[in-house]
């Protein structure tokens, strides 16, 4: 029997070993090919997901409300430079920079009682009624000259609307806006302060005035 054993072996052990050898060699391959295919298909997938999610409608939607914001903010903008191109003329209408009773009526032809200075006086401006901390908006486009501190008005700023024509806006406090500033219509300035020791029986209110080359012009012919 062991005469028999050995001879098999020697006649046969070497294709039973190359056999095995085979067999090992084609597990650990099948292995290594299952382990990349899983590898290859966790990274499709992976690619599906990405490609997916960067295609989804919420994206493309939040790509649409930029280009959107962005068209929009550039025609405000567009707006606003005409707005500030308008030049003032005779035909110009502007709006109420603050919303109040006339306490006092410009008037330059003749002279108006000034309850605080017990004086009649030339009042080349109006006053006009305000609470401290009421809103005061630009009457119409234009440039802002300079922002000054003025002993009878004020923080009073002065407004470039073209033409020789010039808005100036006392009694103010909080100014939003400084030399160079483009405004335009309805744009808040800034807040009515309380009134300097010329004005306190008169009481809170914003004094505003308009000028055609340095000559007071009634702001109420231009008024809304």
């Amino acid at each position: 029997m062991k005469e028999k054993m050995k001879s098999y072996w020697t006649k046969n052990g070497f294709y039973l070993v190359l056999t095995a050898a085979l067999v090992i060699v084609l597990s650990i391959s099948g292995v290594a090919g299952y382990r990349s295919g899983m590898k290859d298909k966790k990274a499709a997938e992976n690619a599906a997901e990405f490609s997916e999610a960067q295609n989804t409608p919420a994206a493309l939607e939040g790509s649409a409300d930029i280009e959107n914001a962005v068209a929009e903010s550039i025609s405000e903008a567009q707006a606003a430079n005409a707005a500030v191109a308008e030049t003032f003329g005779d035909e110009a209408e502007m709006v109420w920079p603050v919303q109040g009773e006339i306490l006092k009526e410009f008037s330059m032809d003749t002279t108006i009682y000034f309850e605080t200075l017990d004086q009649y006086k030339c009042n080349p401006g109006l006053l006009i009624q305000a609470d401290v901390n009421q809103e005061v908006v630009a009457a119409f486009g234009g440039t802002v000259e300079t922002v000054e501190e003025d002993s009878v008005n004020g923080m009073t700023v002065f407004v470039d609307m073209g033409n020789g024509y010039q808005a100036v806006y006392g009694q103010m406090k909080d100014v939003k806006v400084k030399a160079g500033d483009a405004v335009v219509k309805g744009q808040a300035l800034g807040n009515v302060a309380q009134p300097t020791k010329y004005y306190t029986e008169e009481g809170s209110h914003l004094y505003f005035a308009l000028t055609k080359d340095g000559g007071p012009v009634n702001p109420q012919d231009y008024l809304s």
